[in-house]
């Protein structure tokens, strides 16, 4: 049994996380919390379960489980997205599309950012993760009509009856006079995975604990997503579990980022955020 549920979790970021659709998992005793970070190497287990329970949490993720075409949305979304419609071509696009393109819109992207977390990939690497046959990634592409360049794209992956919509990039000068590329996006996959495939809900993932998108306040502002609570405990090695302890009452005055983070996660563990 143990051996089971060890391959639905994956080690991340020194911690040990869920691997499968968030519906899906389940609450774990401390046993079991203390065989994963062993068989992980994870300093701590984060578990989320009570998947869109009724009583609000202070944790989540925000899905939308149904499509209502155009008549669901407000008025300047609706006129954004025939804009978009308008100037791209909106589709699933081939691994070799990324291969060629793909890169250009992931490095041109990060101009937007401020500072991040995330490490810019080489073009090297960039190119050995798309040969990499991970089980349930699909591709989708913002083309312009005009010349054929890839604007934007989603790097999405499908799973047990449910969808994650995991990486989002675009060229950051179609940001801007009009285009609304991510609109048109967001539209065309909403409808083909809710409305065509008929999967179970589509997601942009949860809670964050650093903060840095608005990602998810947007969506739920303009297509209708909302949010699924779950309940969220997390287990810790004991060391771990002992500056946890100590650092918790300074969260507000730790400078690393990361520690920050799992500190905000221990937060909304206790229902303090």
């Amino acid at each position: 049994m143990m051996k089971n549920i060890a391959c639905d979790y994956i080690a991340y970021k020194k911690g040990v996380i869920f691997n499968k659709s968030p519906h899906l998992e389940k609450q774990l005793c401390k046993k079991k919390c203390s065989a994963l970070m062993i068989k992980h190497k994870g300093w701590y287990v984060k578990n989320t379960y009570n998947f869109d329970t009724s009583k609000p949490t202070s944790y989540w993720f925000i899905i939308k489980d149904s499509f209502g075409g155009m008549e669901e949305l407000k008025c300047r979304t609706k006129n954004k997205v025939r804009r978009a419609l308008r100037f791209f071509d909106i589709k699933p696009i081939s691994v070799d599309m990324m291969r060629e393109q793909g890169y250009d819109v992931y490095l041109d992207s990060f101009r937007r950012y401020g500072k991040s977390v995330d490490k810019i990939l080489t073009r090297s690497l960039f190119l050995e993760d798309l040969d990499q046959n991970k089980e349930g990634r699909e591709f989708w592409g913002v083309i312009d009509k005009t010349d054929g360049t890839l604007v934007a794209y989603a790097e999405n992956f499908q799973k047990e009856g449910m969808c994650d919509y995991y990486m989002l990039k675009v060229r950051s000068r179609y940001l801007s006079k009009g285009y609304y590329p991510f609109y048109g996006l967001f539209y065309k996959m909403n409808e083909y995975y809710l409305s065509q495939q008929h999967i179970k809900y589509v997601s942009i993932g949860g809670r964050t604990a650093t903060e840095q998108s608005n990602i998810q306040s947007f969506m739920m502002s303009h297509f209708s997503f909302r949010k699924a609570y779950v309940i969220i405990r997390l287990n810790y090695v004991f060391i771990l579990k002992l500056l946890v302890h100590l650092l918790y009452p300074l969260r507000t005055y730790i400078p690393s980022s990361r520690v920050k983070a799992l500190l905000c996660l221990e937060a909304m563990s206790r229902g303090d955020i």
